[in-house]
């Protein structure tokens, strides 16, 4: 009687085996690992496509303002970016390579150089690509694992991600405190980020009743692909 059950119990516990993968830790870690490992592998990138959208509303007692930022393009490593960028009903191309920055806005015929990498308003590109603002998570949640991606869920701390982003006019101060939920999307094969939402609304009482709602999706793709950045002739 022993023999004859030991097929059935290697059975079980192959079953359990199977089950414990599926729905268990992943193999790249814990949730919170994930992302971890996520900003390691995004700072490593040697080039990048990238596709930014980031909308703020802001209303007061005084009146109410809204701002609208996308941008979209190339990232070679170290600090080279070719955009289209789009702020303020306004469309520009931007090339940035290191610390000098060049602007042609929709029309012109030719490139107009900047003092700084500041004419990409609202935005430090660098900081979107490496991802470093994830390391403010808390709560990090796996949500699937499908279609070779990991999905995850966690609140982020909204003064760390507006010093990252560098939000145009607007006080990173006011986020202290302040939490948004966001939802990312990572590749299983390489842990790089492929997806980020974010949703946060608040209610800020003083200097004076303020509400705030902001919307930011970045996606990324072609990762690692040849490209060939260089200043505007």
């Amino acid at each position: 009687m022993r023999h004859s059950k030991l097929p059935a119990i290697v059975a079980v516990a192959a079953l359990a085996v199977l089950l414990a993968a599926g729905c268990g830790t992943p193999s790249a870690g814990t949730p919170s690992q994930i992302i971890k490992k996520t900003i390691d592998a995004q700072g490593k990138l040697n080039s990048v496509h990238v596709d930014v959208t980031n909308d703020i509303e802001v209303n007061t007692p005084g009146g109410d303002r809204s701002s609208s930022l996308s941008y979209k393009g190339s990232f070679e490593k170290p600090d080279k970016w070719k955009l289209t960028l789009r702020a303020g009903g306004s469309k520009s191309d931007v090339v940035i390579v290191g610390q000098r920055t060049w602007l042609k806005p929709t029309g012109s015929t030719g490139w107009v150089e900047k003092s700084s990498q500041t004419a990409v308003e609202g935005a430090a590109p660098g900081d979107v690509v490496a991802a470093k603002y994830l390391s403010s998570a808390t709560g990090v949640q796996l949500l699937d694992s499908k279609d070779g991606m990991y999905h995850l869920k966690f609140d982020l701390d909204m003064l760390s991600f507006s010093k990252a982003l560098k939000f145009s006019g607007t006080d990173p101060t006011l986020f202290k405190g302040k939490e948004a939920h966001m939802e990312v999307w990572v590749r299983q094969k390489d842990l790089y980020l492929s997806k980020a939402t974010m949703d946060f609304a608040t209610h800020i009482a003083a200097p004076s009743s303020t509400d705030i709602k902001m919307n930011t999706e970045v996606e990324f793709s072609n990762f690692n692909e040849p490209v060939s950045i260089e200043p505007p002739s």
